[in-house]
């Protein structure tokens, strides 16, 4: 599986959706980042984005089985990474795969273990157990992508990063593989009812559990159709194309 990271507009294959403004976002997100400091890397498959976790075990988790390599079926045509660096450090992470599920559904793949398992009869523990409590998870099927592996160095957690990630969570998601939904899984509580308001309050439901194995968790389903992709996209170009974002664009670039 391909390791190499590259210049995020280097590497960006704008394919699907809305050409002209997914390129035109991806470029505005790419300028924002590097006002504070942060250069976007893209990259196929999840082995760097085991090795930043590694690095970093006092400050992050280890990785879901969901993003590890090691435990899930994961190949460079299913799997974008992209790393941000500064002063040449990784300082943010995100990791996006893609699933299709034809004649399946969430809820069947969450449950099964194969959500997050190559082989879950062999890998998963005996105590462990996956429960799609979130209603929507019965009717989301199709081509699905999956953003996570969210983690962002302290000293640039405070930053305007994670709106960053989300908007490129949206752009590259559907460029690439044209989804019939993106889905996340925000870990429910304070987490998730911080970060909402950052994403753009997608739709969102609670039931999504882990129990025993890897980690007991229980996450909030977001997701959004390939309709909600472009309208998000479209909203933040004609947002940013507004008279004082752009005179504020030209303030922090000077």
């Amino acid at each position: 599986m391909e390791n190499q990271l590259n210049l995020l507009l280097d590497a960006v294959d704008v394919t699907y959706g809305p050409r002209p403004e997914i390129g035109r976002y991806i470029l505005l997100i790419a300028e924002q980042a590097r006002a504070l400091g942060v250069t976007f890397h893209l990259g196929r498959g999840f082995e760097r984005l085991l090795e930043v976790n590694r690095l970093h075990a006092d400050s992050w988790s280890p990785l879901a089985p969901t993003f590890d390599p090691r435990c899930s079926e994961i190949t460079a045509d299913t799997a974008l990474y992209i790393e941000g660096r500064h002063d040449g450090e990784p300082v943010v992470t995100l990791a996006i795969r893609r699933y299709d599920w034809p004649a399946s559904t969430l809820a069947e793949e969450w449950e099964s273990g194969r959500f997050a398992y190559r082989d879950p009869a062999r890998q998963m523990q005996a105590e462990e157990r996956w429960v799609a409590g979130a209603p929507a998870a019965a009717s989301i099927g199709g081509r699905v992508t999956f953003g996570g592996g969210l983690w962002f160095r302290r000293d640039f957690r405070g930053r305007r990063i994670p709106l960053l990630t989300a908007g490129l969570m949206r752009c590259l998601s559907l460029t690439t593989w044209n989804p019939d939904y993106a889905i996340g899984m925000l870990e429910t509580g304070l987490l998730s009812r911080a970060l909402l308001p950052l994403y753009g309050h997608p739709p969102a439901q609670a039931g999504m559990l882990v129990e025993g194995g890897w980690k007991t968790l229980d996450s909030t389903l977001i997701w959004e159709s390939r309709e909600d992709l472009k309208a998000r996209i479209y909203a933040a170009i004609n947002k940013a194309e507004q008279p004082e974002a752009v005179e504020r664009r030209i303030r922090n670039s000077r």
